[in-house]
């Protein structure tokens, strides 16, 4: 497994060895001895799926405010994404950046956002799977929702009219 630092701090693309044959592929995306090795601590305390129908489908950018900030581990199950994270932390020297990876399925990289980024993905593909590891324990009172084409922001999203949530659809922009 190797690990490339992503331009938000804390940030990075784990690349891991997909094993293929006849039969398909394998891919182990988690490790705890290899993450601890790109000096990352990371210790998931949930698992989530994400299905999507539709290509266009997008969800986010949702975050936990601090101190409730919860770690993500994401790969692209079937389908490809589009995965977007928003630096939301202000002592950081990347606050307010963003950084997009594609993912498509079976590619072997996983996208890990640190505590305290806004995430988010638009499908790529119709039927689109995300799985998630996820570190920190979720808080409904704590949740928080930037919206997805906040011009404070301005991520570069490759589609312009997505399929939204109305919680996405109605999220407020950043008050700086």
């Amino acid at each position: 497994m190797d690990f490339l630092p992503l331009k938000i701090e804390g940030s990075g693309l784990f690349i891991d060895r997909v094993f293929r044959d006849v039969r398909g592929a394998f891919e182990v995306f988690w490790e705890l001895d290899e993450i601890e090795k790109a000096g990352i601590s990371f210790k998931p305390v949930s698992s989530h799926h994400s299905y999507n129908t539709l290509r266009g489908t997008l969800r986010g950018m949702h975050y936990q405010i601090q101190p409730h900030g919860q770690a993500k581990l994401v790969s692209c199950i079937s389908g490809a994404v589009y995965d977007v994270m928003v630096d939301l932390r202000p002592g950081s020297p990347t606050y307010l950046s963003w950084e997009a990876v594609e993912l498509p399925a079976g590619c072997g990289k996983s996208i890990y956002i640190p505590a305290g980024c806004a995430h988010g993905f638009v499908t790529l593909q119709d039927n689109t799977t995300i799985g998630y590891l996820i570190e920190g324990i979720y808080k409904p009172e704590a949740a928080g929702t930037l919206r997805w084409n906040d011009p404070a922001v301005g991520i570069n999203w490759p589609i312009q009219e997505p399929i939204l949530s109305d919680r996405d659809r109605n999220a407020p922009d950043l008050k700086l």
